[in-house]
């Protein structure tokens, strides 16, 4: 669980590298195509993803090798189990590190930044909305957030 790994050592790891997040919509398009109709493809928010970035130290890809950044990863993962059982089965938590990509930060003449990607979605069918569930564990990821001193963007 997140107990495993401290939240001080977090913490340092996250403010040494600047971290910042970003919440935005998760969209699914549901595609139907009915015999004798026209096809119908529809827009569905599905849930959240909460994007967490770092500025990088050096620009060596694959990123998430050192042990700061696998402290990072293994400690949201433990909080995603954490917050599951409050959420219910209906709602998934997925922690994914983006291990080949590099972000600029256009603010900050391009320097590049690494992302970890928090998605908050529901599983009950791709033609359901979002619904309390979601915004559950998208309060508990930001309470999280906000307790290790990470801003929002």
């Amino acid at each position: 669980m997140a107990n495993d790994v401290p939240e001080a050592d977090v913490h340092q790891v996250l403010e040494r590298h600047h971290a910042r997040y970003e919440v935005r919509p998760y969209y699914v398009v549901l595609d139907q195509r009915p015999a004798g109709a026209p096809p119908r493809e529809q827009r569905i928010q599905a849930g959240f993803d909460v994007d967490l970035y770092g500025t990088l130290e050096e620009e060596q890809l694959p990123l998430y090798r050192s042990e700061g950044a696998r402290t990072v990863v293994d400690y949201f993962e433990a909080v995603g189990q954490k917050i599951q059982p409050k959420v219910g089965q209906h709602c998934t938590i997925e922690v994914i590190p983006y291990s080949d990509s590099l972000v600029l930060d256009a603010q900050q003449h391009f320097r590049p930044q690494v992302m970890l990607r928090i998605r908050i979605r529901h599983a009950r069918g791709l033609d359901q909305p979002e619904g309390p569930p979601e915004e559950q564990g998208l309060m508990a990821v930001r309470e999280t957030l906000r307790e290790l001193q990470v801003r929002q963007a």
